[in-house]
Formats: structure tokens, C-alpha cells, sequence
């Protein structure tokens, strides 16, 4: 599963524009890495490697706003999240390569309307709500990539302004990936390679990490939205398209 030199550096600048998507939005990179990396390395070791990934990935993002991190808000999730998130990662490492195709395709398209329901709706959303929410977050992170749209609208729902959910979400998912990433590797999902892999991912995302926080500053997160959603529809469609061709 070791990419050759020119195929890991288009990924490594892939990283930086996933990277750049999720500092400004609080998700989006794994969706954009998913599409980027089935075609290259199967799809059966992409989360796996997104775990490793997503712990740099999100440490950089982190430290952009660590001052406006909401730490009652953060445990709450992830007491709620982390016992879902064991059942969602046994369940990934024993439904075959056909199946996980279908899951992710259907899951990455399904974070669009998903995303508009929530934000259309501007919900408000108690402790009962998160805590529960948070359980669905934590078995979807476990399956699937995408779950990072789940996060951020029960953040954005609990009253959270902006700062502190992107805080908040690049702690809590440094959380689980990290536990993720253990599970696969008791899974024997993530061996060497594929930690190099999801190194050289997350380190390549920095400059991306750095860039999304002066457009933020500057210009807000609205404008890649739509952008966004026509790339990861295209993405789930083709996984579809391919575990069925």
C-alpha cells in the first residue's frame, strides 16, 4: 500500500486543500481525502489512514483556536461518543471491501443534505441532545469519514460560536482519532505503511491549517460551501458507482 514518491506528494497537496476546507468549516477533509485516496490505496485501509492523518490534521487546526476551546462541551462529547465509536470500528474491520464501498459512498453524499438540514433549521440543542447526538458521531466516526459534519452541527446547535466549535471539534476529533487509530491497529487495519501514509498526510495539511485561519479572519467560511458539496457528491457517487460496476 506504500505510494510511490510522485502519487504521495499530489496526495500530501491534496492534504493542503482538505486541510484548508475543514479549518474553515470544521469538516470536510476526510470526505475530501476519501475521494482522493479509495482509487489509490483501496478502500478498505482509508480510514485507517485518515486516523493517523486526522490527529495532525486537527492538532494544527486546534492550535489556531486553542484559546476558545469549550473543555465542558468536549468531555461531554466524548463520554458520549467513544463507547459508539469501538462499535463502529469492529463493525468496519469485518464488513468486506464491496460493503465499505457502499457505506462510504452513501455516507459522503449523505453529509450534504445532512449539513443544510441542521443549518437551515439553526437548532438548539440541550445536554440530552448533544450527549445522544454524540453517540451517532462516535459510531459513524468508527465507519465512515464524513462524521466531522455531524460534530460541528451539534456544536453549532448547543450555542457555540464559531471559534469555540472549531476548537472544540479539532480536540474532540484529535480524541478519537487517536483511539481510532489504536482500535485499527488491534484490528490489524493499520500496519506500517499505512501509518507513514497518514504521517505524511497530516504533516503536508500544516500550511493548510495556517492558510484557513487567515481566510477566516478575513472572509468568513461561506464561500467554498458550494464548491464543497458538488465534489463530495461527485465522490460518493463514484464510490457507488465503482462497488457496483
Amino acid at each position: 500500500m506504500l505510494l510511490d514518491g510522485p502519487t504521495l506528494a499530489a496526495v500530501a497537496a491534496l492534504a493542503v486543500v482538505a486541510a484548508t476546507v475543514s479549518g474553515m468549516s470544521g469538516f470536510g477533509a476526510g470526505i475530501i481525502l476519501t475521494v482522493g485516496l479509495v482509487p489509490l490505496i483501496g478502500v478498505k485501509a482509508v480510514i485507517p489512514v485518515l486516523a493517523v492523518a486526522g490527529v495532525v490534521i486537527n492538532a494544527g487546526r486546534f492550535w489556531f483556536y486553542r484559546t476558545m476551546l469549550d473543555r465542558r462541551m468536549m468531555a461531554l462529547v466524548l463520554v458520549a461518543s467513544l463507547p459508539f465509536l469501538v462499535l463502529g470500528t469492529w463493525l468496519y474491520s469485518v464488513l468486506d471491501a464491496r460493503s465499505l464501498s457502499i457505506v462510504l459512498g452513501i455516507a459522503v453524499m449523505a453529509s450534504v443534505p445532512v449539513r443544510r438540514f441542521f443549518h437551515a433549521r439553526k437548532m438548539a440543542i440541550g445536554p440530552v441532545g448533544v450527549a445522544t447526538g454524540s453517540g451517532v458521531f462516535g459510531f459513524a466516526a468508527g465507519i465512515a469519514s464524513g462524521a466531522g459534519v455531524i460534530l460541528v452541527s451539534l456544536l453549532l446547535g448547543a450555542g457555540l460560536a464559531t471559534p469555540a466549535v472549531l476548537a472544540t471539534d479539532a480536540m474532540v476529533s484529535i480524541v478519537i482519532d487517536i483511539a481510532k487509530a489504536a482500535l485499527f491497529e488491534r484490528f490489524d487495519l493499520l500496519d506500517a505503511d499505512a501509518f507513514f501514509t497518514g504521517l505524511v498526510i497530516g504533516i503536508a495539511s500544516i500550511p493548510g491549517s495556517a492558510i484557513a485561519a487567515w481566510l477566516v479572519n478575513r472572509m468568513g467560511a461561506r464561500l467554498h460551501v458550494l464548491f464543497m458539496e458538488v465534489l463530495i457528491l461527485f465522490g460518493g457517487a463514484s464510490m457507488l458507482w465503482n462497488a457496483f460496476r
